[in-house]
């Protein structure tokens, strides 16, 4: 495994600034945020990201709830080094996007390596099989070759597809049908959502299927936002697929929107200039930076506030009350267009099917781990 010469990301200055630190006194709904780190432009274990990655994985250690990294980094040995450096690994979940597409020029074989070496750091380390494209990697011979790493690394698989205009990931349903089947027999356990993967190793809700009565309703008013409860469902007047996205995974309930402003993953809460997001599985912190392996099929250089420029995504989970002020002036999305609505998604209220694509949860469908 190659060791690189990297120029690291000024790390101390990443905790110079008290937002990126874990706040003792945070309030306790913001410990249990499932939260992904640097998943934007780069990658969490490219030489160029890890130290950032590991300050971010060093300050989330009283952190509650699954802590998310994805990554289709090669083998590097200065970054394992630095990664085994991390004390606390039981609420790390990493999702290695395995896809015989030699992305950044680095081999099936020495991702299978990578897979390896990460389990060795990361007990929860899967395979993800993002993206598979029709006509390039949705072969029955390479939906095997997924399925057998799984198997003989890691046991455990998620499903993954491509973006189309609207933000939502597609799979051939025969391709999913296949890949599920595949994986029964093979004793691998799949799943349709990186929430319900995270979720089952847990042994928690899945906070994106398993929805009832809304709760937290104090930490959404302290997020600035304006609701109704009706029908045990949480009602926006307005707002975005990000704050679906959020709102799911802090009330655990469903939510509705009246006008949906924007298809990105953006909260409309009143916090100034600092940009925050939530995906429909996990609250983003990110440090998007100019480098990455730079796959063709990227969406993140389509979006007008990442490309490939130094954007701060996020904050530590403990500081967003911090960040939120009543008085604080909220984001304009006029400024972002390339994303796109349906113009008619059949009903009045905007909820997450008609902005993402709904999957069956698989959390249920396995005994849980220390059953197993």
């Amino acid at each position: 495994m190659p060791a690189s010469s990297p120029v690291f990301l000024d790390t101390p200055k990443l905790l110079d600034d008290p937002l990126m630190r874990h706040d003792p006194a945070g309030p306790t709904w913001s410990q249990t945020l499932p939260v992904s780190v640097n998943d934007t432009y780069g990658d969490p274990f490219i030489p160029e990201q890890v130290d950032n990655t590991i300050v971010k994985l060093r300050e989330l250690r009283w952190h509650r709830a699954p802590i998310a990294i994805f990554t289709k980094a090669g083998p590097d040995a200065a970054v394992l080094d630095k990664l085994r450096s991390v004390a606390d690994v039981s609420q790390v979940v990493v999702f290695y996007s395995l896809t015989a597409l030699d992305e950044g020029g680095i081999s099936f074989d020495d991702r299978v390596v990578m897979i390896r070496e990460l389990r060795q750091i990361f007990p929860n380390t899967l395979v993800f099989t993002r993206p598979i494209i029709r006509g390039l990697n949705d072969d029955p011979k390479t939906l095997q070759k997924f399925v057998d790493v799984a198997a003989e690394h890691t046991g455990l698989l998620v499903l993954g597809g491509l973006h189309d205009p609207y933000k939502k990931k597609k799979i051939q349903r025969p391709v999913e049908e296949l890949l599920v089947e595949y994986c029964d027999a093979a004793g691998v356990k799949c799943f349709h959502k990186t929430s319900c993967a995270g979720a089952y190793i847990h042994g928690m809700e899945c906070w994106v299927h398993d929805l009832s009565a809304p709760r937290n309703l104090d930490a959404v008013s302290a997020m600035g936002y304006e609701f109704d409860i009706i029908d045990d469902s949480l009602v926006l007047q307005q707002g975005t697929t990000g704050d679906i996205n959020f709102l799911r995974m802090l009330c655990r309930s469903d939510v509705y929107i009246e006008e949906l402003k924007s298809n990105y993953n953006l909260l409309t809460v009143p916090a100034g200039d600092h940009k925050l997001e939530a995906t429909s599985s996990w609250f983003a912190w990110s440090e998007n930076i100019e480098t990455c392996l730079d796959c063709s099929y990227c969406i993140i250089k389509q979006i007008e506030y990442l490309k490939k420029m130094r954007v701060r995504i996020g904050v530590h989970p403990t500081r967003l009350p911090s960040v939120v002020s009543q008085h604080g002036r909220r984001i304009d999305l006029s400024q972002f267009r390339k994303t796109k609505l349906r113009d008619n998604p059949g009903e009045s209220r905007h909820v997450y099917e008609h902005v993402r694509v709904a999957k069956p949860c698989f959390t249920h469908r396995y005994p849980s781990p220390e059953q197993a």
